[in-house]
C-alpha cells in the first residue's frame, strides 16, 4: 500500500476553494513544436515511406545540421522532385542530414552492490541466485546522457536530464515516467539509494523545466504525461533514507506536478444528483497529428475514418491512451454495441475516468499532506489531506460497485461503469485510496469478484484483461506493474484471505519469471499468462527484454515473500512446475 487515511461525502464547491488555496502560478505547459520530430511534411513523408520498420527509429535520430537548414534542404528536394520524392531519394536525404543519436553513454551506477542485504532474506538458494542475477542487470541497464545533448539540444529529440538512470531496455533508450516507479523501488531494495535518488531528481528536473513529467524523455512525448507516481517515488526514497533536507528541497516541485494534473486533467461528473471532480487522461490538443513514434501506424489506422476532424480526434485519443501507459487495450475501446470488444479506432480514452489514475492521485495528495506535516507545515498539510479525502470519497461514490464488489472505470459520457475485469480494479487498495478501517471489508467483496472473474486461474500470472483484442494490454499478456498493483492491493488490505491470495499470485509470478530467465537468461517487459515464463505478444512492436520494471517487481515480491517462497512445487495438470521444466 502506498499510503493510508480517513473519509465521507465532501461537496465539490468547497474543494474548488481548496484548489485555489493550493494553486501556484501556472503557465501554459510546452508541447513539441519541432517541425522535424513532431509534425510537418518531412516527418510525414519519411514515416509513410516506411524507411524504417519501426516508426520510433526515425524520430530518435540526430540532426547533422540545424533544423532550419535541414528544412530548407528538404524544401529544395521537394521542389526538385515536383513534390514527389522517391523512397530512394528520401533515404539519401536522411543519410545526408541525420545520424544515429548516441545520446546515451553506458554508465555503471556508483552504488551498485552485487550482494545487497535482500539476498540474505531469500530462503531458497535458487531464488537467491535468481535475485542476484536480476540485481546484476542494474549495471547493464545504466545510462547517462552525453554532454553533447546539453550543449546542442536542438539537434536531438532527447530531453536532457542531469543524472545517470536505468533504461527500461530494448527499443526504449530513454527514461519513462511510470516505469521509473518500479525501477526506483527495485533500486532501493537493491541498496542503491544514490541511483534511486538520481532517477527521482531527473523527474523533478523535468517538472521544473516543463511544468510536468512527459511520458518519456523525448521531445515528441511533450504534451502527454503518465500515471502521477512522482510523490510515491519521493515517499519511497524518504522512507528508505529519512533525508529531511532533501524532502524540504523538493516538496514544492512535487506539489507543482500535482497542480498540473488538477489544472489539465480534471473533469466534473454528476452521479446520483451529486457532482464529483475526478481525473482523466487527456493529451494536449495543441499536439496535432499522429504520434511521431508510431506515425505510420496511427496514420494508417485513421484512414478508415471519414474526415479530418475525426482523424485528429483519433490522434488525440491515441495520445491520451498512451498517457495511461496501457497502450493499447480494450480498456479504452468504446463501441456502439458494448457487447463487441472493438478495435483500435474505437479508442476513446478521454471520456473514461480510470480507477487507477484517480487512486494514484488520491494517494499522491495524501502523501503531499504527509510531507508538509513532516516539515511542520500543518496548514499546508491540511489542504492536501482535505483534497485527498475528497478524492477518496469521489472514487468510492463514482467507481465502487457494491453489487459486483469491485471498483470499475467510469464512462463520463455514457454515465455508466465499464464492467470488465482489469487488474487496475485493486488500485484503490494498492494506492491507499480506501480508508484503512474499511479496507478489509472492501477486500472481502473484491476477493469474491476476483475469484469469480476467472482472471486468477492462469498459470503464467494475471492477464491485463480477459478480453482477446489483439492489443498488448489485453489477454493473454501479463504485465509486471499490474501484478504489483493487484498483489500489493490484496496484501495491503488487512483481509487475511486477500493476503493469502496475494501470496499465491506472487508465488505464481516469481516462478513464471524464474522459468523464463532459466530458459532465455532474459527478463521480458511482459509475459504470457497461459505459458509460464514465455514472452507476451501483440501490439506495435516486438517484445523487449531488459527489463527495468520487471526486475523491480520481482525484487519487490522477493523482499516481501522471499522467506517463504520456493522454486519447486508439486506438479499439477493446469501448469507445469518449474522442477519439470528445468
Amino acid at each position: 500500500m502506498l499510503i493510508q487515511r480517513f473519509r465521507r461525502y465532501v461537496p465539490l464547491y468547497p474543494v474548488l476553494g481548496l484548489l485555489g488555496a493550493c494553486a501556484q502560478a501556472f503557465t501554459l505547459v510546452p508541447t513539441c513544436n519541432s517541425s522535424v520530430y513532431c509534425t510537418g511534411d518531412l516527418l510525414h513523408r519519411v514515416q509513410l515511406a516506411r524507411i524504417f520498420p519501426d516508426s520510433k527509429k526515425f524520430v530518435d535520430l540526430k540532426l547533422q545540421r540545424s533544423e532550419n537548414s535541414t528544412l530548407v534542404d528538404f524544401e529544395k528536394l521537394m521542389r526538385d522532385t515536383n513534390q514527389n520524392p522517391t523512397r530512394e531519394q528520401l533515404v539519401i536525404f536522411i543519410d545526408q542530414h541525420f545520424m544515429e543519436g548516441n545520446e546515451l553513454d553506458e554508465w555503471k551506477p556508483p552504488d551498485f552492490d552485487p550482494d545487497p542485504p535482500i539476498l540474505h532474506e531469500i530462503s531458497d538458494p535458487k531464488l537467491r541466485i535468481f535475485a542476484k542475477n536480476i540485481i546484476a542487470l542494474w549495471a547493464k541497464l545504466g545510462r547517462k546522457v552525453n554532454d553533447d545533448v546539453k550543449k546542442y539540444p536542438d539537434l536531438y529529440s532527447f530531453l536532457y536530464v542531469p543524472n545517470g538512470f536505468i533504461v527500461p531496455g530494448g527499443r526504449f533508450k530513454e527514461l519513462y515516467y511510470w516505469d521509473s516507479f518500479w525501477m526506483v523501488r527495485g533500486l532501493l531494495i537493491s541498496n542503491m539509494t544514490q541511483t534511486a535518488k538520481g532517477m527521482i531528481e531527473n523527474l523533478l528536473y523535468l517538472v521544473e523545466k516543463y511544468g510536468y513529467i512527459p511520458n518519456g524523455s523525448r521531445v515528441y512525448y511533450l504534451g502527454r504525461s503518465q500515471p502521477p507516481l512522482l510523490a510515491a517515488m519521493v515517499g519511497s526514497y524518504y522512507a528508505a533514507t529519512g533525508d529531511l533536507l532533501w524532502l524540504e528541497q523538493h516538496i514544492g516541485t512535487v506539489e507543482k506536478e500535482l497542480q498540473y494534473w488538477l489544472n489539465k486533467k480534471k473533469v466534473t461528473v454528476e452521479v446520483k444528483g451529486n457532482k464529483y471532480m475526478l481525473l482523466r487522461y487527456l493529451a494536449d490538443r495543441q499536439a496535432t497529428g499522429p504520434r511521431p513514434e508510431s506515425y505510420f501506424e496511427d496514420y494508417t489506422n485513421a484512414r478508415i475514418l471519414p474526415n479530418d476532424d475525426m482523424r485528429q480526434q483519433f490522434y488525440t485519443e491515441m495520445k491520451s491512451a498512451a498517457e495511461s501507459g496501457w497502450d493499447f487495450s480494450s480498456r479504452w475501446f468504446v463501441t456502439a454495441d458494448n457487447e463487441v470488444v472493438g478495435n483500435i479506432t474505437d479508442v476513446h480514452a478521454t471520456r473514461i475516468l480510470p480507477v487507477d489514475l484517480n487512486s494514484i492521485f488520491a494517494g499522491a495528495l495524501e502523501l503531499a499532506g504527509n510531507f508538509r506535516n513532516i516539515l511542520k507545515d500543518k496548514r499546508e498539510a491540511q489542504k492536501w489531506w482535505s483534497l485527498a479525502k475528497y478524492w477518496r470519497n469521489a472514487i468510492d461514490d463514482v467507481m465502487w460497485d457494491p453489487v459486483d464488489g469491485v471498483w470499475y472505470d467510469y464512462d463520463a459520457q455514457a454515465k455508466s461503469a465499464r464492467k470488465h475485469f482489469y487488474p487496475s480494479c485493486a488500485s484503490p487498495l494498492w494506492a491507499g485510496a480506501v480508508e484503512e478501517y474499511s479496507a478489509p471489508k472492501y477486500a472481502a467483496q473484491l476477493l469474491k469478484y476476483l475469484l469469480s472473474s476467472g482472471a486468477l486461474n492462469f498459470p503464467g500470472g494475471i492477464p491485463a484483461s480477459i478480453l482477446h483484442s489483439g492489443e498488448q494490454w489485453d489477454f493473454p499478456n501479463a504485465w509486471p506493474p499490474l501484478q504489483s498493483i493487484l498483489i500489493g492491493g490484496l496484501e495491503a488490505s488487512g483481509n487475511e484471505e486477500a493476503k493469502q491470495l496475494a501470496r499465491e499470485q506472487a508465488e505464481k509470478w516469481v516462478r513464471s519469471n524464474y522459468i523464463g530467465f532459466s530458459i532465455w537468461q532474459k527478463m521480458f517487459e511482459k509475459y504470457s499468462a497461459v505459458r509460464p515464463g514465455h514472452e507476451g505478444s501483440g501490439g506495435e512492436y516486438t517484445v523487449q527484454d531488459g527489463f527495468g520494471w520487471t526486475n523491480g517487481v520481482i525484487l519487490e515480491l522477493l523482499q516481501r515473500y522471499g522467506k517463504d517462497l520456493t522454486v519447486f512445487k508439486q506438479p499439477d495438470v493446469a501448469s507445469p512446475s518449474v522442477s519439470m521444466i528445468l
